[in-house]
């Protein structure tokens, strides 16, 4: 099976990496990079300054690629301004809004959607003259059937490319009993960034390392350039054994 080629890929350390990396920061790291990961998505600057982080991922050929930021922060106040500034101090290139909501999403309309849409463009306007792309990363409520439609079918139409694209979680939209090959397809060269996360073989559906699974990452990846994909982040929300999921899951992306 061929896909199209397979840019280096990275990792998003929080969840992923949990209590391996935040134990000591610098060690694991280092076998981040070692493992063959080339890209960074976090918060936060794993108690270093930032001039000095910078210079520690750079003599490890690791990239500082994505922050985050939240749906407070892009509604009003100086909170976005702060997320901004530690992106740029940085380096990011991107920040991501992970939750559409400052609640818990409960009994939301389209019309709900549709104001979401209003603030990711707002906010994604503001990130763009500070030299970020914002990204909206999914999970598997935009694929709940509300008021007849789904709500990502809501939601991204209405998000304006110039400002606002799609950071992809390729298990959520499984969870979410949707196809993400079908969605590449239906929405074109809108997925910069696809949160590559596996699902388990049981029946409650959960989290896997990448490649113990049953996502079909290699179909997935045929679609690359139509999804106008050029990161690949690696994503376990809770793995038993952090380092050895991290150190495996870039083993089998690599025979891809």
């Amino acid at each position: 099976m061929t896909t199209d080629s397979l840019p280096s890929f990275g990792i998003i350390t929080g969840n992923t990496g949990g209590e391996w990396l935040k134990a000591n920061p610098r060690a694991a790291l280092r076998k981040i990079a070692e493992w063959g990961y080339r890209e960074l998505e976090f918060g936060g600057s794993f108690d270093m300054e930032p001039a000095e982080l910078r210079a520690f991922l750079a003599e490890l050929g690791l990239n500082p690629l994505i922050g985050s930021t939240g749906m407070a922060a892009l509604i009003g106040g100086d909170q976005l301004g702060k997320d901004i500034a530690l992106c740029q101090a940085l380096g990011k290139k991107y920040i991501a809004c992970y939750w559409p909501w400052t609640d818990d999403g409960k009994n939301k309309s389209l019309d709900d959607w549709k104001r979401v849409a209003d603030n990711l463009n707002r906010g994604g306007e503001i990130c763009k003259r500070e030299g970020l792309s914002l990204i909206y990363h999914n999970h598997d409520i935009e694929f709940k059937l509300t008021e007849g439609q789904l709500p990502f079918d809501v939601l991204l139409p209405a998000l304006d490319p110039e400002y606002v694209n799609i950071e992809l979680d390729l298990y959520w939209i499984a969870k979410g009993n949707s196809s993400a090959e079908d969605y590449i397809r239906k929405y074109p060269g809108r997925y910069p960034v696809f949160h590559v996360k596996d699902m388990d073989k049981t029946a409650e559906r959960s989290f896997a390392c990448v490649g113990d699974g049953i996502i079909n990452f290699p179909s997935i990846f045929k679609l690359n350039s139509v999804a106008g994909v050029k990161h690949f982040i690696v994503e376990h929300d809770r793995p038993a054994d952090p380092e050895d999921c991290v150190r495996r899951s870039a083993e089998y992306l690599k025979t891809l």
